[in-house]
């Protein structure tokens, strides 16, 4: 019998629970599952999703005779061309990504931005906007069905190791954004935070990036800001007079700030009108910085000083 090439193909369907912001309870009508999104221009749909490029499918219900939404479609930061097309009563947004959108993401974020918020009458309610019905979204990988994998138990103790010997916790973040001539900047004020034992009650990551270029300086009141810059090659350098510890717990904390901001976008987008341009644009550069920090946290463990010979009870040390 002639092998077979199979892809996976993951479908979504947006009646049952989901990792994300900027929608609606789920809906029936005429046997058709969906949910709206709303209540502003600005959805968030987490989803896990193989490495390398692929293509998918957004399923919008349509109600007749409604046109087809307009609605843009961001993977990690990366705007997405779509092509609208009708299929029956729904509208199939059909678009694709190249293997750069899912370089080094352990799972994908997918945005939508409505381009019309309509505010409709629901049961109990009262007036709620609304942008457009998503049904289902449909996923698959251009690549062969995946190879097994057989490191799992190294990644979970490694990840495990991490979290104990390294811990970090960013906390709560709030953001602003900011531009100087062809630079974007962006400051983020970090509360409850901690570097190891070391409890961080405000923290502030002043980011600034020109071309794929990124400078920041971490600071703490009373103290001298830790300076650190990644190169457009992805090299990251940090302060050379950190203990070997301390470096690491900073990396660390660099390479949470992904997560930060997604958990950030989860509670500052929900009635939002936002430049998703511009949220692209630092979601892919803080990619950068977490794998430039990853990258330099797995060089220091193989190769640098051994950060696991301290004492994990001595103090995240700021240099003066």
């Amino acid at each position: 019998m002639e092998a077979v090439t199979w892809r996976r193909r993951i479908v979504h369907d947006m009646l049952f629970s989901i990792d994300g912001s900027g929608w609606h309870p789920p809906d029936l009508r005429d046997a058709v599952g969906f949910r709206w999104s709303g209540p502003g221009h600005f959805s968030v749909l987490r989803v896990v999703l193989p490495d390398g490029a692929g293509r998918g499918e957004a399923h919008v219900a349509l109600v007749d005779p409604e046109p087809i939404p307009e609605v843009l479609v961001f993977l990690n930061g990366h705007a997405l061309p779509v092509t609208p097309r009708r299929l029956g009563a729904m509208a199939i947004l059909d678009f694709a990504w190249d293997a750069a959108a899912m370089a080094g993401e352990t799972r994908a974020e997918f945005w939508f931005h409505a381009a019309r918020i309509q505010h409709l009458p629901a049961p109990r309610q009262g007036m709620r906007g609304v942008g457009f019905r998503l049904s289902t979204l449909v996923l698959e990988s251009r690549d062969d069905g995946p190879a097994t994998r057989g490191e799992a138990l190294a990644l979970i103790a490694g990840c495990r190791f991490l979290d104990t010997h390294l811990p970090v916790v960013p906390g709560r973040a709030r953001m602003a954004f900011l531009a100087d001539g062809a630079a974007r900047m962006l400051d983020i004020r970090l509360e409850a935070a901690r570097l190891g034992p070391t409890p961080q009650p405000h923290l502030t990551v002043a980011l600034r990036a020109e071309e794929e270029g990124v400078e920041l300086a971490v600071s703490a009141p009373g103290r001298n800001p830790l300076r650190a810059s990644l190169s457009s090659a992805g090299a990251l350098t940090l302060p050379k007079a950190l203990a070997p510890r301390d470096a690491m717990l900073f990396a660390r904390l660099l390479g949470a700030l992904p997560a930060t901001y997604a958990a950030w976008l989860d509670e500052a987008m929900v009635r939002a009108a936002p430049d998703p341009d511009l949220l692209g644009f630092w979601r892919r550069a803080l990619g950068r910085l977490a794998r430039g920090a990853e990258a330099l946290v797995a060089a220091a463990i193989a190769d640098g000083d051994d950060p696991f010979g301290a004492d994990p009870a001595q103090d995240f040390t700021w240099v003066e």
